[in-house]
């Protein structure tokens, strides 16, 4: 195939039509037109697609999303998008996580390119969650449920084993996350992080570099035991969606392999506003772990999950610390911070993590 593009003007009907003929062989396309740019970590490009009578058999939507990197920051986020474009490539048809449909996903070795074709989701009138609004106790029981069942699926499963169908799926402390990490644990870089909103919004005690790097290096060791499973990565609520009848949906997958509570934990506080927090997170969690045991699962025991919760908490507190603005708003990171930085507070997992 041709090089992807890197830039919105080479996204061109010739290109399109080439890029969707990999799945739908014959299909032709007699126009497309660029109707809406959406930057951010990845860029979402929306494009009205017109097809000639005889490919109108393939069913395909007249509005798709193309997500890849077309921005400035995009050649150092290369593993993200490749990952991503792995998880529509390789994970969508073997695990049930309901995410967009796919009808294209490349990659180019010669740029930091990785690009994915999917469904416009807007027509069909999902809501799309806005991380400043915090969900019901429902709402999260439900998603929950969804993981408990995508979880299972690939709990301790033999695919994460060299030549497996998921063995180039790594953890989330180990490789490109460790080098990401330790960019924002320079001394400058953490500095200027901390003297923001979102620095101020947490106890003190989080905002040391030393403490964070030794709970995310001893958070990364306690998962090494196990058990793994598959997840979506970054379940904070601008990942998600509801269908009508209240589905869960999930994308922006940075797929994982890892234990449950990286996934679990990290949702629950990005989801909860925090007095209902206090209130829901032990019965969710076990809301969880029911779920789990009705896919067949063992589940762990709920004391030993909730030692690993508490743990947890250090991971999303990192992220919402040093995210980026040109990839969440200040107001977005301020308010994941603050969640994070009170759970991590109740739960005392400053001395959990300090040695």
């Amino acid at each position: 195939m041709t090089p992807l593009p890197v830039t919105v003007e080479q996204i061109t009907r010739a290109w399109l039509n080439e890029a969707l003929a990999e799945r739908y062989p014959g299909v032709v396309l007699t126009a497309a037109a660029v109707r809406t740019v959406i930057p951010g970590t990845s860029t979402k490009i929306r494009v009205a697609v017109e097809y000639d009578r005889a490919s109108l058999r393939f069913n395909l939507p007249t509005s798709l999303i193309i997500k890849g990197g077309f921005e400035e920051h995009s050649p150092i986020l290369q593993p993200m998008y490749f990952n991503e474009m792995r998880f529509y490539r390789d994970v969508q048809p073997l695990v049930d996580i309901h995410s967009p449909e796919c009808f294209y996903a490349g990659t180019d070795a010669s740029s930091h390119q990785s690009i994915v074709i999917m469904e416009d989701l807007v027509p069909r009138s999902v809501v799309f969650c806005d991380p400043l609004q915090t969900h019901s106790y429902a709402q999260v029981a439900r998603r929950l449920a969804a993981m408990a069942r995508y979880h299972a699926q690939t709990w301790n499963s033999a695919e994460f084993i060299a030549g497996g169908k998921l063995d180039w799926v790594g953890g989330r402390h180990e490789g490109w996350s460790i080098a990401y990490q330790e960019r924002y644990l320079q001394a400058a870089v953490w500095d200027h992080y901390m003297s923001l909103p979102r620095g101020t919004a947490v106890p003190k005690q989080f905002r040391d570099s030393e403490w964070m790097r030794t709970a995310l290096r001893n958070l990364g060791a306690s998962h090494q035991p196990g058990p793994h499973c598959l997840v979506h990565g970054d379940t904070h609520l601008g990942n998600l969606y509801i269908e009508t009848d209240g589905t869960p949906g999930f994308f922006d997958a940075q797929v994982a392999r890892g234990p449950w509570q990286l996934e679990v934990s990290y949702h629950l506080i990005c989801a909860l506003d925090i007095a209902d927090r206090r209130r829901w997170e032990r019965p969710l969690l076990g809301h969880y772990l029911e779920a789990l045991s009705a896919h067949g699962v063992v589940a762990p025991d709920f004391d030993l999950a909730w030692e690993a919760h508490r743990r947890e908490l250090a991971y999303g507190l990192f992220i919402f610390l040093i995210n980026e603005t040109r990839f969440q708003t200040e107001s977005i990171n301020t308010a994941y911070a603050a969640r994070f930085g009170s759970a991590a507070l109740d739960h005392d997992t400053y001395r959990l993590l300090q040695s």
